[in-house]
């Protein structure tokens, strides 16, 4: 594969070069197996080899922030410094069992819309209408993992990285890291989990980044412009505040009106739309206080989806309403990749193994998507679902027979058979000994005098 070998050096290290592991590993994910852990692409690709692509994911010493930052250079080549172009922040989890896989515990899945057990990591995409690659990611590691050396020793978490950060300071590292490589996008969409942090927002204001976010339905905002002020008492200065719901209920059917969205496949999208300037504050300094301008948003349902945005006071409302639909694209990129590229098929447990398999799967995206792009004249629905079934005739696979098939399923049996018998001998093994106590409180062991022993 020729979108590979562009990226072959990372993966020759210290004078061995991993660069077949690494096709043959894309190959797999690319291909139309249900499951595409290493087992099962072991399994479909010819001439791979399954213990050397588990070394190669799991512990090999390839650098994957090098190859990402050559991946996000590409994609800003085909989608950067455009009026759309846009960096989208969110974050995707990861159902798992068991507690060993790196940075796990129960949190919130948004896949599943519920706490569940899962790792989560956050993204960034670039995104240009309706294309997006995804160009950046960090694994957010719970408290409870950073604090617990023991447990990010045995995942390989390396000693600068057992930290616990929050979300937005992982967002927040990845747009520094985007301005750093001239990363050409006009401005930042994320979710409520970033737009309702000031702390995030202003920092994106700092840097100079134009933003639209969404927030809760239950933000405080000020109409007009607070004063703080020894005149001017704290609860006095909290009657003037309301929920941006409560804010649209009043102006909403009176102001909003119908604008264009994006082109779809089925003509324009047209949603009912209201704009309203208004100001956040955090309570503290006079020099915190932020106009924003509140943009309000009808859904099918009857719903509202509310976004706030430091964009210009006069930005035309069409502009803004193309701005607020826009995130969706990183929401596809992640559809995309894990129902046809592998993305949650992983069955590695190590911080190494994480940031490798998803390195692979940007890859592997950012193929798609330059077929995409390269065939949208003669294919203009070329879709990653397409790609990946034209694949399945063109790239080599191993030949399926029945005793290829049963072969293969016996040592799937074989290897869960052996898992399974060291679990049960794990839970079989008596517990250690609990160690005495030698406080100062503790009972001294009585001591028998040997004549009374005879």
């Amino acid at each position: 594969m020729n979108h590979c070998s562009e990226y072959s050096g990372h993966f020759n290290v210290h004078g061995w070069d991993s660069s077949a592991h690494a096709r043959h590993y894309l190959s797999g994910l690319l291909g139309t197996q249900r499951r595409k852990n290493i087992g099962r692409i072991g399994e479909d690709i010819e001439a791979s080899n399954y213990q050397g692509m588990q070394q190669f994911v799991s512990d090999s010493p390839w650098d994957h922030t090098a190859l990402m930052r050559q991946l996000a250079g590409e994609a800003n080549g085909l989608l950067g410094g455009h009026r759309d172009s846009a960096l989208y922040i969110d974050e995707t989890s990861f159902v798992k069992k068991g507690s060993n896989s790196v940075g796990v515990q129960r949190q919130y899945c948004g896949r599943l819309g519920k706490t569940e057990n899962c790792q989560v990591g956050v993204f960034a995409s670039l995104g240009r209408g309706e294309r997006a690659a995804l160009v950046d990611y960090r694994l957010f590691l719970p408290e409870v993992w950073a604090g617990d050396e023991q447990r990010c020793q045995k995942a390989k978490v390396p000693p600068a990285q057992r930290v616990h950060r929050t979300k937005c300071e992982l967002a927040l590292d990845m747009v520094k890291e985007a301005i750093k490589n001239n990363m050409r996008h006009e401005w930042i969409g994320a979710d409520e989990v970033y737009g309702n942090n000031h702390a995030f927002a202003d920092a994106l204001e700092q840097l100079g980044q134009i933003y639209l976010m969404d927030v809760a339905s239950n933000l405080l905002v000020w109409e007009s412009q607070p004063e703080a002020s020894a005149s001017h008492a704290r609860n006095k200065l909290k009657h003037n505040q309301e929920s941006v719901s409560q804010l649209a209920a009043r102006h909403f059917e009176k102001q909003s009106r119908l604008v264009t969205q994006r082109q779809t496949t089925r003509g324009p999208k047209r949603v009912r739309l209201w704009v309203r300037r208004v100001w956040v504050w955090d309570g503290t300094k006079q020099d915190s206080v932020r106009a924003r301008l509140l943009i309000v948003r009808r859904e099918a349902d009857g719903t509202h989806k509310y976004s706030l945005s430091n964009a210009p006071a006069d930005t035309p409302w069409e502009r803004l309403g193309h701005m607020q639909g826009q995130r969706y694209f990183i929401e596809r990129a992640f559809e995309d990749g894990k129902s046809e590229l592998g993305m949650a098929h992983y069955e590695v447990r190590s911080w190494r193994g994480w940031h490798h398999h998803m390195a692979l799967c940007c890859l592997a995206h950012l193929f798609c998507l330059k077929e995409r792009i390269g065939y949208k004249q003669e294919h203009p629905l070329l879709s990653a679902r397409d790609i990946v079934e034209l694949l399945a005739y063109y790239l080599p696979r191993r030949n399926r027979t029945e005793q290829g098939v049963l072969a293969a399923m016996q040592a799937r049996h074989a290897a869960r058979q052996k898992d399974i018998r060291r679990r049960l001998l794990a839970a079989q093994s008596p517990a250690p000994p609990a160690p005495r106590s030698r406080g100062k409180n503790a009972t001294k062991p009585r001591v028998v005098p040997k004549k009374l022993t005879k």
